[in-house]
């Protein structure tokens, strides 16, 4: 899957994860998104912590809390820094200082693929067009 030309900033998860560059979203049936779903009744709603948090607190995403970081966006932020090496604070401080739009924009310029150009999935760093593994999720290399 290519990028697209138009940033739908709802594909930032409520987390700061950015949806389009999920396995989920770029398998063979792609997952719409994490706030796709949210005109679902309660009970999926509430399926994620931090989705129902935001929600609750009229908030877009776990970036404007003014109590950031709270305990399960350090635990979510340490298994993700450490399993994927994505830092979501640091995205968070991205997300405050250019805006969704633009910091999305340039993950997507992060996670292309120079084969082929289409979208490297964050967790395992395999490409969702020609199959490369590049160095990014799990695929990266540890120091």
């Amino acid at each position: 899957m290519k990028a697209p030309d138009t940033i739908d900033v709802n594909m930032l998860a409520p987390c700061g994860l950015n949806c389009m560059l999920c396995y989920r979203h770029l398998g063979k049936k792609p997952c719409p998104g994490c706030r796709a779903r949210l005109g679902e009744p309660e009970e999926y709603q509430r399926k994620c912590i931090m989705r129902a948090c935001v929600a609750e607190r009229g908030l877009f995403s776990c970036a404007e809390c003014t109590d950031r970081p709270c305990k399960r966006v350090k635990t979510f932020g340490k298994r993700y820094r450490e399993g994927y090496g994505v830092d979501l604070a640091a995205d968070a401080e991205q997300i405050r200082a250019i805006g969704t739009e633009a910091f999305m924009r340039g993950q997507l310029a992060v996670y292309t693929c120079d084969v082929c150009e289409h979208l490297i999935n964050m967790h395992d760093g395999i490409c969702s067009g020609c199959g490369k593994q590049h160095p990014i999720g799990k695929g990266r290399t540890r120091a």
